[in-house]
């Protein structure tokens, strides 16, 4: 619950405006919709109330909870002032931690930071989520054996339209679980 309170709690559109000068879409959905078999389904959207909604849902006092955000460059700096200003509107106050490429990827790579802002890049829906979400290669410490099945499972599926409903699906519970906070697209 504490994850769907900071997903609706960023103003993406004012992230997309001070971090990449206006270019950009919103992303709500846990995967960037431009790919085959994406699905908005049960995703998030900005929506302040409803972030403190899901505070309250989570039983978490948001004072509590210590995020850092990690970015390696001036553009995800910008984006994380923002985005450290809309938490302190639930009650999250973010501290942001600037460092170089190399430290970026070395903090990923051993675990060590509680929130970053990051990208990943691929033209197919399957290697994108197996890049992303899988346990053997998600820099987010992410291990849910249900979602390695269902990416293992659209990967190794031929037929496109079966693909694509199974990539949907997919799509659907990470929305609904909400393993990362997508910004823009």
């Amino acid at each position: 619950a504490v994850r769907h309170a900071i997903n609706c709690a960023i103003n993406k559109e004012n992230v997309i405006e001070v971090a990449q000068s206006g270019l950009g879409e919103v992303a709500d959905s846990q995967v960037p919709m431009t790919l085959l078999g994406a699905s908005d389904e049960n995703a998030d959207h900005y929506d302040v109330e409803k972030a403190k909604e899901w505070m309250e849902k989570s039983g978490v006092d948001p004072s509590t909870i210590e995020l850092s955000i990690l970015c390696s460059n001036d553009a995800r700096r910008r984006a994380a002032e923002v985005i450290q200003a809309d938490l302190r509107e639930i009650g999250i106050e973010a501290t942001i931690e600037s460092t170089d490429l190399a430290t970026f990827f070395s903090l990923l790579t051993d675990g060590n930071f509680t929130g970053a802002i990051g990208g990943y890049n691929d033209s197919n829906l399957a290697m994108y989520l197996k890049g992303v979400y899988h346990t053997d290669s998600n820099k987010f410490r992410l291990t849910d054996p249900e979602i390695d099945a269902m990416i293992d499972d659209a990967l190794t599926t031929v037929d496109q339209n079966e693909r694509e409903t199974k990539l949907q699906k997919l799509c659907a519970v990470l929305n609904e679980r909400c393993s990362i906070v997508p910004l823009w697209q």
